[in-house]
């Protein structure tokens, strides 16, 4: 076995090697396929989406429909959750649910004489009825698009040309069953003794916004040929692409003369989303007699408002210096240039530095001194960011800052929660609307509390399938929603910094809707260093949803702990991490992925989870790999509402018992990260704003 993964990541390290130019050209003219990847009707191309295109949609083409939510997480690479199911009629409930997740990696970009490349794995994650490996060419001749490829795996079933890796090792002589339910995974990489080509042309028609495509496929339908003698339609199709918005898009295709196929996605790229965490003014108030918004007239005891508490700490020669407590919806380095140049305008005409300490959360970052001059020349639009930039000096702070009590903040947050991982059922949904407080104490101590008002879901399908356990892991996760209102968070925490660079928190409450308890997390984070390490511990108590906001016990305990490693990618808004320890069920294993965070409040996150328990689906079936995408939404610059609100969406599978993570309510690398060397090189413009 140690032997075979040697030669697996052998191939798949000479295929990765290439990836070495990263550029990209403008995609938008570009739509999927029929399974969410870019491509034509029913094959992928090369081609890819502009760094943060975030892709959603449906299609149909018997005996499958598709469901995909898709995102292009960096400039070579593509990642696509799919759900296909298989059905006898688009109007009835689906036989069986094939779940998957699709990768596509860039190797090279297209240049004047050669063809843009890139290398995709179907199904990395999921069945094997849809598992393939291909290689794919792309080049540009004037209004079309042509397209020529390799397939191992499905994509290549009907087998043209014998599988080259055969000669090397017996192994990838193994040919696959496409109706074998248990799941795809490396074992079944670039296998087969045959493999099939695959091309095709896209035409972009003098209709802005109109393409005409045509593919052949070498998909031979073997899974289904076997599972109910699926009749294979001839391997050619022909059909168009309409965009009528750069965010919609709708195509449908003959294929090989007797089956129709038709596609629905909408796309928009996350840099370019207007909304924001916060509204547009022209200062900031630093005292603690802060504005109150329309809900205070309602609820007079609470403050809205996030206004950045700075205090003075004195004049040293020449230089004068303060702690600005950072407030959660705005940007960091707009919040930290205001209260240096608010310090200046009050500073003696003998200062000539201004030093400004951020603290977030009771947590401290390092120290910022400006210029004076390079400050006032840039107030008076004679200077640039950058040249402030290249005078700014970033020093540890060793000395005590004290923390100081800051009113309490109300957000609001619809959520929806989508599973496109279940082989059991049509995908999953839960909408819900979560009031959630938070308030800063004064020397570390932080507390929070947050209401999740459930409105609609489907998870008592689950019923169908699982039988309810009050000491599974999450199994029992449609209980959650008999109640209008549960208690989603209570919880008190002491944060704090004692070293520089080195920040801890414990927590100890009601940590999320499922499990209540105590723990503790630790971080080292570097200023000037990309990478960082910490460790978390919880001691956990399963809480119970048939009792009233759901704060009874039933009595099973857990325990979980991970060593958590962050790598942030230079010259990006990415970062990407590993946790890797004892999930809540007590298997073990690693969560790894990437997280982008931009500056106007959007989070993003993808994720793969790999655990060494096997949970059982409804096939029998052993699978023992999740994955997740998070996409976080503010909405804190519409007219009317407060500061601070955003929509969240979570495409995760619901009801798993293996790969279990607690959404813990307290993040030292997300509490961290506005202070972050990175964030705010990345951000800097805004200090003049």
């Amino acid at each position: 076995m140690l032997r075979l993964f040697y030669i697996h990541a052998i191939v798949f390290f000479c295929i990765c090697v290439c990836a070495e130019n990263m550029a990209f050209a403008n995609s938008s003219q570009f739509s999927t396929n029929q399974t969410g990847t870019i491509g034509l009707n029913t094959i992928p191309t090369a081609r890819m989406d502009k760094p943060g295109t975030v892709r959603a949609g449906i299609s149909t083409m018997d005996p499958y429909n598709h469901a995909f939510i898709g995102f292009q997480i960096a400039k070579p690479l593509y990642v696509n959750l799919r759900q296909s199911m298989e059905i006898s009629s688009i109007l009835k409930q689906p036989d069986l649910v094939f779940p998957g997740m699709d990768l596509k990696l860039r190797l090279s970009q297209e240049g004047r004489y050669n063809p843009e490349i890139s290398f995709g794995i179907n199904s990395t994650l999921g069945s094997k009825r849809f598992s393939s490996e291909y290689i794919a060419l792309s080049k540009r001749l004037y209004d079309f698009d042509l397209t020529a490829g390799l397939a191992w795996g499905r994509l290549g079933s009907t087998g043209q040309i014998g599988n080259p890796l055969a000669r090397l090792y017996p192994h990838f002589k193994n040919n696959r069953d496409f109706n074998n339910n248990d799941p795809a995974g490396p074992g079944t990489w670039f296998t087969g003794q045959d493999m099939g080509f695959f091309g095709g042309v896209e035409y972009f028609t003098p209709l802005d916004g109109l393409s005409i495509k045509a593919d052949f496929n070498s998909d031979a339908y073997e899974g289904e040929k076997k599972a109910f003698g699926f009749d294979r339609p001839a391997p050619w199709s022909i059909g168009f692409n309409y965009s009528p918005r750069e965010w919609l898009s709708f195509g449908a295709s003959i294929i090989g003369a007797n089956t129709l196929m038709a596609r629905l996605s909408f796309q928009g790229d996350i840099h370019s989303f207007k909304t924001k965490s916060y509204k547009e003014s022209e200062s900031t108030t630093f005292d603690e007699n802060k504005e109150e918004s329309w809900l205070s007239k309602f609820l007079p005891n609470i403050k809205t408002s996030q206004n950045p508490l700075l205090t003075k700490i004195g004049t040293n020669g020449s230089n004068i210096s303060g702690v600005l407590h950072l407030n959660t919806h705005e940007p960091s380095t707009m919040q930290i240039g205001r209260a240096a140049r608010h310090l200046l305008h009050q500073a003696a005409s003998n200062v000539t530095t201004v030093t400004i300490v951020p603290v977030n959360e009771g947590l401290r970052g390092n120290a910022v001194t400006f210029i004076r001059r390079e400050l006032e020349m840039g107030e008076r639009k004679l200077g640039s960011p950058e040249e402030i930039w290249q005078d700014t000096n970033f020093t540890s702070t060793n000395h005590s800052i004290g923390i100081k009590e800051q009113p309490r903040i109300i957000r609001f947050a619809p959520q929806l929660e989508l599973s496109l991982g279940e082989e059991e059922t049509v995908p999953l949904y839960r909408g819900s609307f979560i009031v959630e407080g938070k308030k800063q104490w004064g020397h570390g101590l932080l507390t929070g509390s947050s209401m999740k008002i459930n409105i609609a879901d489907n998870l008592s399908r689950l019923n169908k399938f699982k039988s309810i356990n009050f000491d599974s892991v999450r199994g029992d996760a449609n209980i959650f929603t008999n109640n209008l209102v549960n208690l989603e968070r209570s919880f008190a925490g002491y944060l704090k910094s004692p070293l520089p660079d080195f920040h801890l928190a414990v927590t100890a409450g009601y940590l999320e809707e499922m499990y209540a308890g105590a723990g503790g997390e630790v971080l080292y984070r570097p200023f000037e260093s990309p990478f960082s390490i910490g460790a978390e511990f919880w001691q956990l108590y399963k809480r119970d949803g048939t009792t009233p906001l759901a704060l009874g016990f039933t009595g099973a305990g857990a325990r979980t702990g991970f060593l958590n490693i962050n790598y942030e990618i230079p010259n990006t808004d990415i970062t990407t991490f590993a946790k890797i320890g004892r999930f809540i069920g007590g298997d073990v294993g690693v969560n790894t992925g990437a997280q982008i965070n931009l500056d106007s409040g959007m989070k993003l996150k993808g994720y793969i989870s790999l655990s060494n328990s096997k949970d059982k689906d409804v096939f029998g079936s052993n699978r023992n790999m999740v994955a997740g995408l998070e996409m976080t939404m503010p909405l804190g610059n519409i007219p009317y509402i407060p500061q601070g609100p955003e929509t969240r969406m979570k495409v995760a599978p619901i009801g798993r018992e293996d790969a279990a993570m607690l959404d813990k309510p307290i993040d030292l690398f997300e509490i961290t990260e506005p202070m972050s060397y990175r964030h705010l090189g990345q951000n800097w413009q805004g200090v003049l704003k």
